[in-house]
């Protein structure tokens, strides 16, 4: 696994808790609608090209970004954002809110960028029935934990929650992680024991009874199935690949060309081109 947690920081709790306040109130887009299965993703830009509100998706542009006015709105947020990074590398920074129950749908990022970015999670409100998955790992990013997240990798996350899990998403161009923070970096990449989740193996049984649902599968219940699948990913160790190979296999058992091809539309879509 790639993904990595680069430190644990010591939070002003006080202080978070004014920021988290105030980022209720703001106005959310729900540009990540694609990658949702079921649930709500909203994230607002903090920093960006433009430092507008309105641009809310990633793009290849020259130069740092500039803040806006969500960002000027969260003084401590902006605060940590200076002092754990160079910000001359920095493309974009988000809030990102994930409502209670909510899964993604497995997929890669920066298909549609010239380059790949390094990118780094700041979680602020979570708790340990939160998780995320890049390939067949699954993990927790626990409050204050800095962490380098490779986009470029089959990734998910699932909330099991009764809580919105709220995380700063940064996006630098740079070479290296080294050349993006304003701390010292660990030797070693570490993936904490505690941090990642332990799963049974699926067992051929389980695997038979979901292969079952071809039985029942139609449009009115397609989205249901792959949300179940993508829960189980999360209990059980199956990778986020085998997610959409579960999902086509199912599809394809059904008979329905039609849900088949939205099934491999999707992958597609997700993980190879768009």
């Amino acid at each position: 696994m790639r993904s990595h947690r680069i430190t644990a920081l010591p939070l002003d709790e006080e202080r978070l808790s004014a920021d988290l306040a105030v980022s209720e109130r703001f106005v959310y887009n729900d540009s990540y609608a694609d990658f949702v299965s079921t649930g709500l993703l909203r994230s607002t830009m903090l920093w960006n090209q433009s430092g507008s509100l309105d641009e809310a998706s990633l793009g290849d542009y020259e130069g740092s970004a500039r803040l806006t006015p969500h960002g000027e709105a969260l003084p401590y947020v902006r605060e940590l954002i200076g002092r754990l990074f160079d910000v001359r590398y920095l493309k974009y920074a988000r809030f990102m809110r994930l409502a209670p129950g909510s899964v993604y749908v497995p997929h890669r990022d920066f298909l549609e960028l010239k380059s790949d970015m390094v990118r780094v999670h700041l979680p602020l409100q979570t708790d340990d029935t939160v998780f995320a998955s890049e390939e067949n790992t699954v993990f927790r990013m626990r409050l204050g934990e800095l962490w380098r997240l490779d986009a470029t990798r089959t990734h998910s996350v699932g909330s099991f929650s009764d809580r919105d899990r709220v995380h700063i998403v940064c996006d630098f161009i740079a070479d290296s992680l080294e050349q993006v923070l304003a701390l010292d970096t660990p030797a070693e990449q570490e993936l904490p024991e505690g941090n990642v989740a332990v799963r049974p193996p699926l067992t051929e049984q389980a695997r038979r009874s979901l292969l079952g649902l071809a039985e029942v599968l139609d449009e009115h219940n397609y989205q249901e199935i792959q949300t179940l699948l993508i829960k189980q990913h999360f209990r059980t160790a199956i990778s986020g690949d085998e997610v959409f190979e579960l999902l086509k296999d199912i599809a394809a058992g059904s008979g329905r060309a039609d849900l088949l091809h939205r099934a491999t539309a999707h992958e597609e879509y997700c993980m190879v081109n768009r």
